[in-house]
């Protein structure tokens, strides 16, 4: 991190050791699912998709509230998102029985490689993965259809998280939102940059692994429950690289005008992709 990014991250991370030890102390809820007790801790982003070998004294966690059962699915799932970016992002090594070249990339690739062979769980983690075996059609072998993984309970938990953080302890999900998620957005697109990456805060990052790009309805505002994220993975701070999502969460319960946000959105945005609670 440069030293900007170094002093806003640390001021960062007092805001969100305050709110976390408060947060303890009232026994607040899961910031997943609003339903149960946040007793255990989960990371943002989330631990497996930063190989133990990238990471060094710069490279710290925050962590968020999240209920035991929140925090099992995760786990899953975030194997799951790891292997998606190991895939993803190595496909021409991989097809070419190579090793990627990029020492980030290798290091996810060698990680995807120890989670298979790990005695304790690698039977559970093989038969997760062969729901969603295919064909790759270039070469006619086996191959993870990657456009397949469930990884809708990840990329939302992260968001959730970063909501959490910036409103001072607002839980998202209380809001009923419906959420729109995009996948592998092409972030090189004008539109895209000058009406989101330039006019977003991004003070959630490390390096070029990991960055995040949102803004935040909060709830002082009469906005409660809005937020437009992009998730950015091992982009190199480059347009265009790595693997990248696009989030909408917009509320139910939140009104403009008499109508809620999540009506005035699915007007714009067409279907949610997961609809909010009945």
């Amino acid at each position: 991190m440069a030293t900007s990014e170094k002093e806003q991250f640390q001021t960062l991370k007092r805001k969100h050791h305050q709110l976390l030890r408060e947060w303890r102390r009232k026994r607040g809820l899961c910031i997943i699912c609003a339903a149960s007790e946040g007793n255990e801790d989960d990371h943002l982003p989330p631990k497996v998709l930063l190989p133990k070998s990238l990471r060094n004294q710069n490279i710290e966690f925050l962590t968020y509230p999240a209920c035991a059962s929140c925090n099992r699915i995760s786990s899953d799932e975030d194997f799951l998102f790891s292997v998606l970016l190991s895939i993803g992002l190595n496909q021409e090594s991989i097809r070419l029985d190579q090793e990627p070249s990029d020492s980030d990339l290798l290091a996810l690739y060698r990680q995807a490689q120890c989670q298979l062979e790990d005695e304790a769980e690698a039977e559970r983690r093989k038969t997760l993965l062969r729901r969603y075996l295919g064909k790759d059609p270039r070469t006619g072998r086996d191959a993870i259809d990657i456009l397949k993984l469930p990884l809708n309970h990840t990329t939302t938990k992260i968001v959730k998280s970063i909501y959490w953080l910036h409103t001072g302890g607002d839980v998202l999900e209380a809001h009923n939102p419906g959420w729109w998620i995009r996948p592998f957005i092409d972030t090189s697109k004008i539109n895209f940059i000058e009406k989101h990456l330039k006019v977003s805060n991004a003070d959630i990052q490390w390096g070029g692994r990991f960055i995040a790009h949102y803004t935040i309805g909060h709830p002082t505002n009469g906005v409660g429950g809005f937020i437009s994220c992009s998730l950015h993975f091992y982009t190199n701070r480059s347009t265009a690289k790595g693997m990248n999502w696009y989030l909408i969460a917009a509320p139910v319960n939140t009104l403009i005008n008499g109508v809620s946000l999540y009506e005035q959105c699915l007007q714009i945005l067409g279907p949610a992709t997961i609809e909010p609670r009945k």
